[in-house]
């Protein structure tokens, strides 16, 4: 048996070692000077945070770090806080309640995820055109809302949640919103969080509608501020800052994950609620 634990920790540190491999070595040559890529060496001969202060303290090609992920940062904010109060209450409606047409509506729901996400840009595009939102965070962050993923795994969690629960605080006199807000809410915090940790991964990291919707260096998120950055192929490019600006957006994202992974795998599984 420790045979068969040992074997199994050497091959999880070994995959483990070959993915974290290419993050090494992106802090490492981020905090070395430029000819040090140049010349393609294995390891920095000689270390500086002068890549790091260029990041924070300048523009680069006209867009600001910075600024990329303050928008980045409004662009998640408001996404996680819409699709959380869209998609439980939608979850839960679902889930727990029954009403003619629950069922076909639902799988309506679902069949949008199933569409291949270019299929609506032209239509996106010219709505958010009419209204005057390109170009602007408005125009980025709202057709987010809501999620149709989020939507099916709260549904899920709700779903193997005790009827009994609702049972016994409908015997005490509970309505519906109470037993919503006060009871399945609570029980569903894991999963909740987890859709939280998803949407803030997904709204990071979306490059394809704000690469369209925004024009201007102010309204870039950090995704297309750095594709901005690396689209020249000059020699004189300055790849150390480029590695710099890339530790530097990505540490958020990189925080999140290491405090909600434990959510993550509490969320998999439902709380009984009855001990």
């Amino acid at each position: 048996m420790r045979r068969n634990q040992t074997g199994r920790y050497i091959t999880l540190t070994v995959a483990a070692s070959i993915w974290a491999l290419p993050l090494i070595a992106m802090v490492v040559f981020s905090l070395a000077p430029n000819s040090e890529i140049l010349k393609m060496s294995l390891w920095p001969s000689e270390f500086t945070f002068t890549n790091y202060i260029e990041v924070v303290t300048t523009e680069i090609r006209g867009v600001s770090i910075p600024d990329s992920l303050i928008n980045s940062a409004i662009i998640l904010a408001v996404q996680v806080t819409g699709i959380l109060l869209l998609d439980v209450p939608a979850a839960y409606v679902f889930a727990r309640l029954r009403f003619p047409g629950r069922e076909i509506l639902f799988w309506s729901i679902l069949v949008t995820m199933m569409m291949p996400g270019l299929i609506d840009l032209v239509s996106l595009y010219d709505l958010m055109a009419r209204i005057g939102l390109i170009d602007t965070l408005p125009g980025i962050f709202l057709p987010g809302l809501p999620r149709p993923i989020g939507i099916f795994l709260l549904r899920q969690f709700f779903r193997q949640l005790p009827v009994e629960l609702e049972d016994a605080a409908k015997l005490d006199g509970a309505t519906d919103f109470q037993i919503f807000t006060r009871i399945m809410v609570p029980l569903a915090v894991p999963a909740i969080t987890t859709l939280a940790i998803i949407t803030s991964l997904y709204s990071w990291n979306n490059f394809l509608w704000p690469l369209i919707a925004s024009n201007t260096p102010s309204s870039m998120p950090v995704p297309i501020a750095m594709a901005y950055l690396q689209s020249g192929t000059s020699p004189a490019q300055n790849y150390s800052v480029m590695l710099a600006a890339a530790v530097v957006t990505s540490l958020p994202m990189i925080i999140v994950f290491l405090i909600g992974q434990r959510w993550i795998v509490r969320g998999i599984a439902p709380a009984s609620g009855i001990k």
